[in-house]
């Protein structure tokens, strides 16, 4: 099984952040696709929030930032992959079904390409440095760095050798 957004945040909150890691083990618990409808809320200056913090302490914290970045590379990663029609078509059939859905759990990281991951790296460090955080560089190398390793988990086809056969 390949790691999902909220082993990446977990492993990088451990390194960076390890007093919110009990905030990391408790979203966990939660419906995946609330949390991050409710932490994108808060991070973007939005009402008060029923996750319990509010804008001022959201700000401050690294769980956030990655969360909402890693998230975000996630899904871009995979619209481009699915192509943007699909994901359009299953958002408006999600807004169809009945409120008394089950709970969304974290999406598996996919394989990020160099392009992807220097893009996530310069979000990061650009919403590390806004958000006043004193090491931005090492938060965004370690978060690149993580994901990196969670999508290289399958074989990957664009490994050939000089013969064309995918190693």
């Amino acid at each position: 099984m390949r790691a999902t957004v909220l082993d990446v945040v977990r492993d990088v909150i451990d390194r960076h952040a390890p007093e919110e890691r009990q905030l990391v083990d408790d979203l966990a618990g939660l419906d995946y696709g609330l949390v991050v409808r409710r932490t994108r809320r808060a991070s973007s200056g939005g009402r008060s929030d029923p996750l319990g913090f509010g804008l001022d302490t959201v700000a401050a914290m690294v769980t956030p930032l990655v969360l909402l970045v890693v998230d975000e590379a996630c899904r871009a990663a995979v619209a481009d992959g699915t192509g943007r029609l699909v994901n359009r078509a299953a958002t408006a059939l999600g807004r169809l079904r009945p409120s008394a859905r089950r709970p969304v759990a974290p999406p598996e990281v996919p394989r990020l390409d160099r392009e992807q991951l220097a893009s996530v790296r310069r979000r990061v460090h650009e919403e590390a440095v806004r958000r006043g955080f004193s090491d931005a560089d090492g938060l965004a190398d370690s978060v690149v760095a993580r994901l990196a390793l969670a999508g290289g988990d399958e074989p990957r086809a664009d490994r050939r050798d000089e013969d064309g056969a995918v190693r």
